[in-house]
């Protein structure tokens, strides 16, 4: 990739038209930052739940089950507010028959961006949406991201950086993790952790407007 990426003007109007208030059920800062560079009135409730997802080994399904957890937590909260659309979400890599999530240290976070070097994985991201009136529904969106080849000194460069810490897969695709990345496949906002392209779509889909 030649430069970071951006948001497309039509999709910003979008998500103004049909995600405006929203409550995000989730801690990330990346997700809640994207929202608010679209210009929406974005509330934040992190919920803290298990993320265990048991048996299940299809990237999609387990990202979608632990979505649901977490959307389960905020319906059942005394912060849920029932006329206010939400949005709750789960990212993790699938590389080499692995589920990545977000790397404990420096040195996790190493071995995952050494290991990524001219290869390709999936990023996978599964959502939950409480629409007021019409009740809760799930998807899931995957792109696929092909890095660079990168040396050690190309991965002790973006570790010294910081970006590594909370994020899946240990790089931040918006700040300055595109420049490990050859190409994307698919939506980059997904990438992020917040499919902006799929949420609008199934929101368009069940007839959604804010504000009712």
């Amino acid at each position: 990739m030649d430069r970071a990426p951006e948001l497309d003007s039509r999709l910003i109007d979008e998500v103004r038209r049909l995600m405006d208030p929203l409550v995000l059920a989730s801690a990330s800062p990346n997700r809640l930052e994207t929202l608010r560079q679209c210009g929406i009135d974005v509330r934040a409730c992190p919920q803290d739940t298990c993320e265990d997802y048991g048996p299940l080994s299809d990237p999609g399904q387990i990202v979608r089950h632990i979505s649901k957890l977490k959307m389960d937590s905020y319906l059942s909260n005394i912060a849920h507010d029932e006329d206010t659309l939400a949005i709750a979400l789960d990212t993790m890599v699938s590389f080499d028959g692995r589920m990545l999530g977000k790397p404990g240290s420096r040195q996790e976070a190493k071995e995952m961006l050494t290991s990524f070097s001219g290869r390709v994985q999936d990023v996978v991201t599964g959502y939950v949406l409480y629409v007021p009136l019409l009740g809760t529904f799930c998807s899931s969106d995957r792109s696929r991201v092909r890095f660079r080849r990168l040396g050690e000194d190309d991965v002790e460069r973006y570790l010294d950086g910081g970006e590594w810490q909370g994020a899946a897969g240990g790089y931040r695709i918006q700040r300055n993790g595109w420049r490990l990345v050859e190409s994307i496949e698919g939506s980059w906002s997904n990438v992020i952790g917040i499919p902006l392209e799929s949420i609008v779509a199934a929101l368009s889909d069940l007839g959604w407007r804010a504000g009712h």
